[in-house]
């Protein structure tokens, strides 16, 4: 019997998880088509932070090699993007004029950066962003001839991106919008904790601004500053979120908003076409953290391959800075709401800060700062919703204490950490 054609558009982490679950379920179930628009096989793109800082080679981060995809009898066209899809004869056109029928087509297209209004019609050389192996690539070699880079977005690309460049030996100032670092995933004592640590490593923090023009000739020389300020520098990196790739979607006549619409099974306005990652909406929400999106990737293996069973819901996620020596954690909710309940712990000399925010007596948000070993305790505490009255008195010193002290208390003590373990 002839197996049904599955192609796949791009070879990013979603791919590779999607085709580690597809082989691991039902290797022969289908013939398998991967078009990427990259050279490289598919790459842990969360890991390009630590290549950049020369903590990790390029080959480190490697999810599948060639070898792997003729190993698993999987065609993989490389440097060669899809860009058309004909739904009524159910085929996709390569760039390079490969024409391919599918039975079932799966849309990882990924994003692409999204750019301040400045940058948007700006042809400067200098100006870079941080997405991909070769964004790498060109931020390591414009380094080598620059004494300032400015980083544009204090999230946690931006500030991997200036630890990163730092190491290269480059000056460093983060521009960020923000009243705080990371004020997507941290409360302001945080950080500010953490806007300490990184001003003590050199990098130059300037915060509540904005870009308002870029100026050179060729090569970026300067930037003018919403204040009205200017820096002098040789390198821009631009890493302020990202937008899906929804073009081909469109044209395909597939239905779009910020990102190509899916329901809980992961498919689009089309049945035959599945999207996951960062290129797809469910409901309000797109996606730029790995968590929700290896959550998709085992939906849709699911339904590939078994009995289509699972279906995909927004939880909770936590975030962690991959920047050596700083040890950050947040998870679920993180700034204070008039139906929440905050417990604090601030130890300004070691520069250890927890909160925990509870609603109702159910942890549903933490932030660590210097001490994140019990991150995901806290964490599965927050996804099981389980309820913490019974240890609220000493949940915010970490769960050994917890244990200790219930393993003298009550009943119900002891039956809160059962649970919570």
């Amino acid at each position: 019997m002839k197996k049904e054609h599955l192609i796949i558009i791009g070879n990013g982490m979603a791919t590779g998880r999607l085709l580690s679950e597809i082989t691991a379920l039902d290797a022969d179930r289908y013939e398998i088509t991967v078009f990427d628009q990259e050279p490289h096989g598919s790459y842990n793109r969360i890991m390009l932070s630590p290549v950049l800082a020369e903590e990790m080679t390029a080959k480190e981060i490697v999810i599948h090699t060639a070898d792997w995809f003729t190993n698993n009898n999987i065609t993989l066209h490389t440097n060669d993007p899809i860009v058309s899809i004909d739904r009524e004869n159910k085929t996709v056109t390569s760039q390079r004029g490969v024409t391919a029928h599918y039975d079932k087509l799966v849309m990882a297209t990924g994003s692409e950066p999204a750019l301040p209004a400045a940058a948007r019609d700006c042809s400067l050389n200098g100006i870079l962003s941080f997405r991909n192996m070769r964004d790498v690539q060109r931020i390591k070699s414009h380094a080598n001839n620059s004494e300032h880079a400015l980083v544009i977005g204090g999230g946690l690309l931006g500030l991997e991106a200036a630890y990163g460049l730092r190491k290269q030996g480059v000056h460093v100032t983060v521009l960020h919008r923000g009243e705080w670092l990371l004020n997507r995933q941290l409360d302001e004592a945080a950080g500010k904790l953490l806007q300490t640590e990184l001003e003590r490593r050199g990098i130059n923090i300037v915060l509540g601004k904005e870009v308002t023009a870029f100026k050179g000739a060729q090569h970026i020389s300067s930037v003018s500053l919403s204040d009205g300020s200017e820096l002098n520098v040789q390198q821009v990196v631009i890493a302020i979120g990202i937008v899906p790739h929804t073009e081909l979607a469109e044209r395909a006549g597939l239905e779009c908003q910020r990102g190509v619409h899916v329901n809980n099974c992961m498919q689009t306005s089309d049945e035959n076409i599945y999207a996951l990652g960062e290129c797809c909406q469910f409901g309000d929400d797109t996606f730029g953290l790995v968590a929700p999106i290896w959550d998709q990737t085992r939906v849709l293996s699911n339904l590939l391959c078994d009995d289509g069973s699972h279906r995909f819901e927004v939880n909770p996620t936590a975030t962690k800075l991959k920047i050596s020596g700083i040890d950050l954690y947040s998870a679920g909710e993180y700034l204070d709401s008039d139906d929440t309940d905050a417990v604090i712990f601030n130890d300004r000399l070691r520069g250890t800060y927890k909160k925990l925010l509870f609603r109702n007596d159910q942890l549903v948000g933490t932030v660590l700062y210097g001490a994140v070993q019990d991150g995901n305790w806290y964490f599965d505490l927050i996804q099981n919703k389980q309820n913490t009255r019974a240890i609220r008195p000493h949940i915010i010193f970490g769960r050994a204490f917890s244990e200790k002290k219930s393993a003298t208390g009550t009943d119900t003590e002891r039956t809160t950490l059962a649970a919570a373990s």
